[in-house]
């Protein structure tokens, strides 16, 4: 049976783990990025639900993941003048209960790398950097034999039998899929809010190793976070409209969004003042409008293209990104390995009902993570003074009433991880590996 030929652009979370997948079904794979080399920045990220943990266990990576992870011990809400008002301890290793800081917290930039090294040296994979897809065609549907004709922005151009977006939210792969008839307006739901984070020179006698959040009147939050001993991590999270906001996100000028910031967060609270002094000099600010992907049902793909993780089902700042897209890249794969193998005579067949099965059962799954309560979310973000002593009064009894707590977990109910032949061909590599040579 002639291998697949299957072309991914993205090469962030989503993207490395389908390729690790689909490799183990001796499918031929090039991973694009348009950047020139692995993007290693971002922040804390958490692989949080059950079927997360269970997926980088049949990775071989969970004992590396759990090397790499950030010593956090829990998280903290703080008043005005910094006196911690609750705490909420790290989850317990091996408990399936949650809490704020999971038991397995990474910095995005290191397990990106972890993925990218699960394909490494396989002659299956290959990536290319500082190159996107320009454009792409496809033949006939009809075609068992048909492709997918892309054209590269350095003038190459290749055919393949699948073509996968996992190039996030503000996905190009998922543009050029639709077509003008679909709004980005309505495909980008905004959901009223930002988050942002840059870096800040660490203080050892102020800085503890906990996520610590101080709420302001106008829900406004400001907090921070530390995975190294060189430098804190500072949150800005808003609810709501901001016109300076929107207009230095529009521009693209890092000044004038500096400026932007400084003017919601200048206030004698907490930190306030320390972070927005240290903000000028820092480099890697990054802020962004809270947004849902949402496609109409059974446009997650068309034809022999396909659409994973944030392109098809992103939430920001859900807690669910990485999780989800760890286990889309399995289902995705999976479905696409089963099909083929029943559609031997027809990759087109088999590319088309693969990536159909894959949006009807993960679907729901990721539907679930993407339900959010305007209620919550105005508990969450008081406007006043007092709705934020409120908050602060019921989360100190919530954290006495329990220390772990069983958050975050209705993207992690209800549904069981396939056991798809993929997996059964790589224990059996596994086996293989280990025996003596004769």
């Amino acid at each position: 049976m002639t291998p697949l030929k299957v072309l991914i652009s993205g090469n962030g979370v989503a993207g490395p783990a389908l390729a690790y997948w689909l490799s183990l079904t001796g499918a031929k794979i090039t991973l694009i990025e348009r950047s020139r080399a692995l993007r290693l920045g971002g922040q804390q990220i958490d692989i949080r639900t059950p079927q997360a943990i269970e997926l980088v266990k049949r990775m071989g990576i969970l004992e590396r993941i759990r090397a790499a992870g950030v010593n956090e011990l829990g998280m903290q809400l703080v008043d005005r003048n910094g006196r911690s008002t609750a705490f909420f301890p790290v989850a317990p290793k091996g408990s399936r209960a949650q809490s704020f800081t999971s038991e397995f917290e990474i910095m995005r930039g290191e397990l990106v790398r972890i993925l990218n090294g699960l394909t490494d040296n396989n002659r299956n994979v290959k990536r290319r950097f500082g190159v996107s897809m320009e454009s792409f065609t496809q033949d006939s549907e009809s075609n068992p034999q048909g492709k997918v004709h892309v054209k590269f922005d350095n003038g190459r151009e290749e055919k393949f039998d699948l073509v996968v977006g996992a190039d996030g939210i503000g996905s190009k792969t998922r543009e050029a899929m639709l077509g003008p008839t679909y709004d980005v307006s309505d495909l980008r739901r905004q959901l009223g809010g930002y988050v942002g984070y840059f870096s800040v020179p660490s203080d050892p006698e102020k800085d503890e190793y906990k996520a610590t959040f101080c709420h302001l009147p106008g829900s406004r939050v400001i907090g921070s976070r530390k995975d190294c001993d060189e430098l804190l991590r500072v949150y800005i999270l808003l609810r709501g409209e901001n016109s300076a906001l929107d207009a230095a996100l529009k521009s693209g000028d890092q000044a004038q969004l500096k400026c932007a910031i400084a003017g919601l967060y200048q206030s004698d609270a907490w930190q306030c003042n320390r972070f927005l002094e240290a903000l000028p000099a820092a480099d890697d600010l990054y802020c962004t409008r809270i947004e849902q992907v949402w496609l109409p049902e059974g446009r997650w793909s068309q034809g022999r293209v396909a659409l994973l993780g944030d392109a098809a089902y992103g939430y920001t700042a859900s807690g669910y990104g990485c999780a989800l897209s760890l286990a889309g890249a399995y289902f995705l794969a999976g479905e696409i390995a089963t099909s083929y193998k029943e559609n031997k005579s027809s990759p087109t067949a088999a590319v088309m009902k693969g990536a159909t099965n894959y949006e009807k059962k993960f679907r729901p799954i990721a539907a679930a993570s993407q339900n959010s309560s305007p209620w919550l979310d105005s508990m969450l973000y008081p406007r006043t003074k007092i709705g934020i002593w409120v908050l602060h009064r019921l989360a100190e009894r919530w954290a006495k009433v329990a220390s772990n707590l069983n958050l975050h977990q209705a993207a992690g109910k209800d549904w069981q991880l396939p056991c798809y032949e993929l997996q059964k061909k790589k224990k059996k590599e596994v086996k293989r590996e280990r025996s003596p040579l004769p």
